[in-house]
């Protein structure tokens, strides 16, 4: 497991926050939250996120622009558990040219169970393309600081 940074232990380091509510056909024997129940709460935190960041613009567009996801890494820290409600909290953690990098956390009951990284690429309809500048500040303005980068 990759050591992560003690800034991603905590929910006041991201600006946006996603509630979740734990579904009973999410769980193990063991009560716990399944794995690909733990990777759909943060497909759906990134929907909420790019939600936020387009301003309620629509993607995809009908002149081809879009969104794609092309990697996510979820660190598993501690196990989540039914029932009960978990909070996601989304960040950027870099900005390229055609692609950023959403950070973000899950916490149930104040406790990090599980951190994810996601890179996310701007594409319109001839392939990946420049993120818009409109994108790109609201990106911006949803940094997180300590471990940031622009390039």
């Amino acid at each position: 497991m990759t050591k992560v940074p003690p800034r991603r232990l905590d929910p006041a380091h991201y600006p946006l926050k996603v509630q979740i509510l734990a579904r009973y056909a999410d769980v193990d024997p063991l009560w716990h939250i399944n794995n690909v129940a733990i990777a759909q709460y943060y497909e759906e935190a990134r929907v909420a996120a790019a939600t936020a960041m387009l301003d309620g613009e629509r993607i995809p567009t009908a002149t081809g622009d879009r969104i794609l996801i092309a990697h996510q890494s979820i660190d598993y820290l501690r196990e989540a558990s039914y029932p009960g409600s978990l909070e996601i909290g989304v960040g950027v953690l870099r900005i390229g040219n055609s692609s950023y990098t959403f950070g973000m956390g899950m916490f149930q009951d104040g406790q990090c169970v599980s951190v994810s990284d996601a890179v996310m690429v701007f594409a319109d309809a001839g392939g990946p393309a420049r993120i818009p500048d409109r994108y790109r500040a609201r990106l911006e303005g949803w940094l997180l600081r300590d471990d940031a980068a622009t390039t």
